[in-house]
């Protein structure tokens, strides 16, 4: 057993139908509040409406600040500026992977005098000093697993784009509620991307270089979670509470694993295509998840860890299997097709349907990150897999 470190999760309310205790878990901060949330889903549901009377009851003031896509720059910058001089006593996100990123970096700068992109990993020059208002994260989505994570995405799309991180550990939220009652008017293909962006969080940290036994026991038990809910949530069952909590403690899992063992080529992958073009995160890692652990498998063979490698792929391959005293080879070609499959089933878009074209591909497989992966591979090689996926 390797040396290991786990890093804090925040206090966690999990439950169908939790958002109604919001209130009292609100108290001990104060009574000025910062929502932030998207422009359209969640302000005009009935769960909004409630919980806005439920706030009133309680005496609560608060402000709204919508924000669309993923966070950038300016999107955060903005609202440090509109609240800073009547600062919220906590900012509480309700909303999607970008929504909870956007709000765990507004709950930091707030604490700045700074803009944003000074703070970002490969972009700015100043460390974060960790000081923030308190923050609380309530997915309406299960993908990013945002709500357990100490690092909030910022993006610029274009030319001179980037996808980097504001990161403390102190950024981790104070609280995630989840209830997944707010995940059931979540559209069929955000579900289906969403819960692949989750699956690959899983996957790449159980493969992770970085790895420990916490996080093993973690991602497996997230991906069995995923092989009774997802596809079956997506295309049957869309209403059922009990996939949807299926879905939304996977979600958590991997935001937890990913936390701490790390990702791989597909979430670089994810860095460098959503730098260059407005694609969503969670279409990336579905549409490439397949094909990048189809290369994996393939390269790995010859290797001076081949066995320990192909063991790993099989453990997962297993949960989607219902033979037993198979070789290793076979489970890991079972989860191969697994994955072609679920990729199929859940109509997962092809890059091009994005706009994204093969005169880039070189530029985003040399700047595509192999950070955490147990096999290097080779720009011809990620060439390869986003060709086989345009």
């Amino acid at each position: 057993m390797n040396e290991f470190t786990f890093s804090h999760i925040p206090e966690l309310v999990f439950g169908a139908g939790k958002l109604s205790i919001l209130p009292e878990m609100l108290e001990k901060y104060g009574k000025q509040i910062l929502i932030v949330t998207g422009k359209n889903s969640f302000l005009k549901s009935q769960q909004a409406d409630l919980l806005f009377e439920n706030l009133t009851a309680h005496h609560f003031n608060w402000s709204i600040y919508t924000v669309e896509h993923e966070p950038s720059v300016e999107v955060v910058d903005k609202a440090v500026y509109q609240f800073r001089s009547n600062l919220p006593d906590v900012v509480v996100a309700i909303g999607g992977g970008s929504v909870v990123d956007a709000g765990k970096a507004i709950s930091a700068m707030l604490a700045s005098s700074e803009s944003t992109i000074n703070y970002l990993e490969g972009v700015g020059n100043l460390a974060p000093s960790g000081e923030k208002i308190p923050f609380i994260a309530i997915p309406t989505t299960a993908g990013t697993g945002s709500e357990a994570t100490k690092n909030a995405v910022i993006s610029k799309v274009g030319k001179n784009g980037f996808k980097s991180s504001l990161r403390h550990n102190n950024y981790i939220p104070d609280l995630a509620l989840i209830d997944p009652e707010l995940q059931l008017t979540c559209p069929s293909k955000l579900t289906a991307c969403s819960g692949m962006d989750a699956f690959t969080q899983l996957l790449e940290s159980y493969m992770s270089t970085q790895a420990s036994p916490m996080t093993d026991t973690l991602a497996l038990n997230g991906i069995a979670n995923i092989n009774e809910s997802l596809v079956r949530m997506v295309n049957d069952h869309p209403d059922d509470v009990a996939l949807r909590s299926k879905m939304a403690y996977s979600a958590w899992f991997s935001g937890i694993t990913l936390a701490n063992a790390g990702l791989g080529t597909v979430h670089g992958f994810a860095a460098s295509i959503g730098a260059l073009y407005d694609i969503p995160h969670g279409v990336v890692c579905g549409t490439l998840m397949a094909e990048t652990n189809r290369m994996m498998l393939d390269r790995l063979k010859g290797t001076a860890h081949e066995t320990f490698l192909l063991n790993r792929y099989a453990a997962i391959g297993r949960i989607f299997s219902s033979w037993k005293g198979k070789s290793d080879t076979y489970y890991s070609a079972i989860l191969i097709e697994e994955l072609l499959e679920m990729t199929e089933k859940l109509h997962i878009p092809k890059l091009s349907e994005y706009g994204v074209s093969a005169e880039d591909f070189e530029r985003i497989a040399k700047n595509t990150s192999n950070k955490n992966n147990p096999v290097k591979l080779s720009v011809e090689d990620m060439v390869e897999i986003l060709e086989n996926r345009l």
